[in-house]
């Protein structure tokens, strides 16, 4: 159930968009409705609204988005360099006016724009109780949030590039309309979408189905206190989740082939290879029916996945051995759909065990949430981690941890700008990690008077 034909919301136009579902976000029989003004007419017009935004946030985070920022890293091969490839430019990391992924740039602003619009809209429309209206308040928060950070991640050095974080960010668009906004600082895109978590958090529900929840905002909120360096905040926030009792750690290795409700925290839903949520990572990854993919493992990479003692090495195959053609595969996302676990029990432990550590809190508790992660990876083979094992030496760890356990979900390469802008001597691919090729350049539709784009010039 794609809807990558939606335009500007404001318009006279009639769409198809996706109503409201009991418990299965999207997974709905269109409906016409026409979004101008006069349109927000029900409850069911605000819910169908706010799930064509949940729509175009999963049409986004389907791979698209995570794909840019594994291309930027270290850890693909050169893909092929066909005529106007984005993935082969993006990989180049070479920047160059009005060339970058545009579509998602736009699209993310699309979804902005229609949470905005039921912001706008949603006080006049008959019928909604105070706690219906919290609900879709509180998600539009948290979609609002999430669009922002994207955008800011992709598209800006990261938090930390300067002291006070005056370096220009993305424009922050808080009303319903297409007026041109010049680029905010990266401080009060990061103000702005803190200020949206916490007003998601106040209003959204404990348990919502598979859309959002108060646990998933605040899950959130952790991770982007985290790429800030907040270790104290973050802390604070990925506890409420992990002591919640509402998720567990899974013996799963692998979140994407087999299903870890227990794990999951936040999810894009898949119902069937042509409402396929994962598309972008199946249609680039997926070798057992492809033997070439466009993205594969980079061979400095294989060596350390594919280890014979991790178990995870079976996401990893080489393709002609020892010859001069060889190449890597990479099989985590062989099948042909899968729901996409966005917020994870995982992610969050390991998150928990560097903010210990980087707070001087209970090391026992970042050794125990390490040691899980690799006993499960291990299996037979795991040995404890001593607990006297030096900080520096856990934190090393952890960070390979993180590094194997979430290869290829768009992870990566940005802890390690963050820790470059934390002041460590950080390299990606042989290059400064405050180089510019590691973020996108705008579009040519943002060529507007006193728009400052990106500086030229790459990294390689």
């Amino acid at each position: 159930m794609k809807m990558r034909f939606l335009k500007p919301i404001m318009l006279l136009t009639t769409l198809s968009i996706a109503g409201a579902a009991c418990n299965k976000m999207l997974d709905l029989k269109p409906e016409n409705l026409t979004l101008a003004e006069e349109a927000l007419n029900t409850p069911a017009d605000v819910q169908a609204l706010l799930n064509s935004c949940y729509d175009e946030f999963a049409n986004l985070m389907n791979g698209s988005v995570q794909n840019y920022h594994e291309l930027m890293g270290e850890h693909l091969s050169e893909p092929p360099s066909l005529a106007g490839s984005l993935y082969y430019s993006v990989y180049k990391r070479g920047t160059f006016s009005f060339r970058t992924a545009d579509r998602e740039y736009l699209d993310f602003y699309n979804c902005i724009l229609r949470v905005n619009t039921i912001f706008g809209r949603m006080g006049s429309v008959p019928g909604i109780d105070a706690a219906t209206a919290d609900r879709l308040k509180g998600e539009g928060y948290f979609l609002r949030a999430w669009c922002h950070w994207e955008l800011v991640k992709l598209w800006a050095q990261p938090y930390g590039f300067t002291a006070d974080n005056s370096h220009p960010g993305v424009p922050i668009r808080l009303n319903a309309d297409k007026s041109i906004e010049l680029r905010s600082t990266v401080k009060q895109v990061y103000d702005r979408i803190l200020l949206d978590l916490d007003s998601s958090i106040a209003l959204i529900p404990e348990s919502n189905g598979n859309y959002a929840d108060r646990h998933a905002a605040i899950a959130l909120k952790a991770k982007v206190l985290f790429f800030m360096n907040r270790f104290s905040d973050a802390l604070d926030a990925a506890n409420t989740v992990l002591n919640s009792g509402r998720y567990s750690f899974s013996d799963s290795l692998n979140r994407f082939a087999s299903e870890v409700p227990q794990e999951t925290i936040f999810k894009l839903v898949s119902t069937g290879p042509s409402d396929n949520r994962g598309s972008a990572l199946i249609n680039n990854y997926r070798s057992d029916n492809n033997p070439n993919p466009n993205l594969k493992p980079s061979k400095a990479f294989a060596a350390i996945a594919m280890q014979g003692h991790d178990r995870r090495s079976a996401f990893y195959e080489a393709k002609n051995p020892g010859k001069a053609n060889e190449y890597f595969v990479c099989h985590k996302f062989d099948k042909d759909y899968f729901n996409v676990p966005l917020l994870h029990y995982t992610d969050l432990m390991l998150l928990r065990a560097e903010c210990l550590l980087e707070t001087g809190g209970d090391k026992t508790t970042a050794i125990d949430d390490v040691d899980r992660v690799r006993k499960r990876a291990y299996g037979t083979n795991w040995t404890p981690l001593d607990n006297l094992i030096p900080s520096l030496q856990l934190m090393d760890s952890l960070r390979l941890q993180r590094k194997l356990e979430m290869a290829f979900e768009g992870d990566w390469t940005l802890q390690q700008r963050r820790l470059g802008a934390k002041g460590l001597n950080i390299k990606i691919r042989n290059s400064p990690w405050n180089c510019p090729g590691l973020v996108l350049q705008f579009p040519q539709s943002e060529n507007t008077k006193g728009f400052i784009f990106n500086e030229e010039g790459g990294c390689n």
